[in-house]
């Protein structure tokens, strides 16, 4: 086929190209009644480009450097189809041309990679939506990309599927601050039945020993967890930024040359510390967390059903586990524990103990309460001794 001049064709490396674009799908949004943010916008600019996506909640651009390119133009190509094509190629490059045609007055995209070839319609690029900036006024702090993840896989099975009342629920809440010099971040998230906390320093290494947080509180939409969750780099540092009263939370990786523009939630999240924090619970027991896994799971097996209500009593070092569900299907266990003192029984949803205890960082935790009544509270580390505290606190079944 022969190409006009002003044609764009450029060389992209398969790989890279498909790693960027899977990132970047997670964005789209295939089902919108705007049919235009099933699409990626591809800006071309010679020595690199930048593959953009939005579902108007969450918009990401990812940079990346082509093989080949002396040319400048953009593209807005249907992302799924894109994607699916790239994966299937076989070959390490492929070439992209925007193929003018004047017998139609219309553009298309060929995507050609050995001997497959394969012809793509264009949407409008100037129906794009328009991206975010980062604007001057903005708080910046930076965390590591393996504190950031840690930090959300341990909370983010708690956040609300949704919460009309408050939309702050179907998020995870993070606060980077600084204790008496040292800086830390902590994470929360609750749907109402359940409150899980991770609090973490920084770790002491030639990287971050300089490093002084401004305080700030916001939460991250799940779908913003979910993204994040795909594409931060555990070695890589992230910049966010903020603005009190402003419209969006950023996340940018310069080092791997991306950056998400989050769609700040409305409404205050929950002050949760009273319920950790400032509560005595003097029933306490040890358990070693494997024990209390495996007897979850094997009490599991015995009910049918989505929600299966456990009951744990808890007596001289030996805590005692129960299930059964409408078929009169029944299951006990028990297993040996360190605690002394008054019996106490509580009946918990076991997906959510489960949970709880899966993410506790820990070899050990520690259940305990003030009243079975109020929950129990799933613990384990010590801030200011070991630099790290977990807490989820479970209220009763029923």
């Amino acid at each position: 086929m022969d190409l006009e001049k002003n044609q764009c064709s450029v060389v992209f490396d398969k790989k890279e190209f498909d790693d960027i674009v899977s990132k970047a799908k997670n964005t789209t949004e295939s089902k919108s009644i705007l049919p235009i943010l099933s699409n990626f916008l591809i800006e071309i600019e010679h020595s690199k480009y930048f593959v953009k996506a939005t579902d108007l909640e969450n918009y990401i651009k990812i940079e990346g450097r082509p093989e080949q390119s002396e040319v400048s133009c953009t593209l807005c190509i249907n992302s799924k189809k894109l994607s699916d094509i790239v994966k299937s190629l076989s070959s390490a490059t492929f070439t992209l041309t925007l193929v003018n045609d004047p017998s139609t007055q219309s553009s298309y995209v060929q995507i050609q990679s050995g001997r497959s070839k394969f012809k793509l319609t264009l949407a409008e690029a100037s129906e794009f939506p328009a991206f975010p900036e980062i604007e001057e006024d903005m708080i910046s702090n930076n965390i590591l990309g393996s504190m950031l993840l840690e930090g959300l896989e341990r909370t983010d099975y708690a956040v609300a599927k949704e919460d009309a009342m408050n939309p702050t629920l179907t998020g995870v809440n993070m606060i980077l601050d600084n204790n008496d010099g040292k800086p830390f971040v902590e994470f929360a998230a609750t749907d109402g039945n359940r409150l899980t906390v991770f609090k973490k320093y920084y770790p002491k290494d030639e990287s971050n020993e300089n490093i002084t947080l401004n305080k700030v509180s916001f939460t991250i939409p799940r779908k913003t967890v979910k993204i994040l969750k795909s594409i931060v780099n555990k070695a890589s540092f992230v910049n966010i930024y903020y603005k009190n009263g402003g419209s969006f939370l950023i996340f940018e990786d310069k080092a791997m040359g991306w950056t998400l523009f989050s769609r700040l939630l409305e409404g205050e999240f929950p002050d949760y510390k009273m319920y950790i924090e400032n509560v005595e619970r003097p029933l306490n027991a040890k358990i070693q967390r494997k024990d209390l896994r495996d007897l979850i799971r094997r009490l599991s097996f015995s009910a049918d059903g989505t929600v299966i209500p456990i009951k744990l009593t808890f007596a001289d070092n030996i805590l005692i586990g129960e299930t059964s569900d409408r078929e009169l299907t029944e299951g006990r266990d028990e297993i040996d524990i360190d605690y002394v003192g008054e019996a106490f029984s509580v009946d918990l949803n076991a997906r959510y103990l489960k949970e709880s205890v899966d993410y506790a960082p820990c070899d050990y935790i520690n259940i305990s309460t003030d009243d079975p009544m109020n929950g129990i509270l799933v613990s384990c580390g010590n801030f200011e001794e070991e630099g790290f505290y977990y807490a989820s606190l479970i209220m009763p079944f029923g």
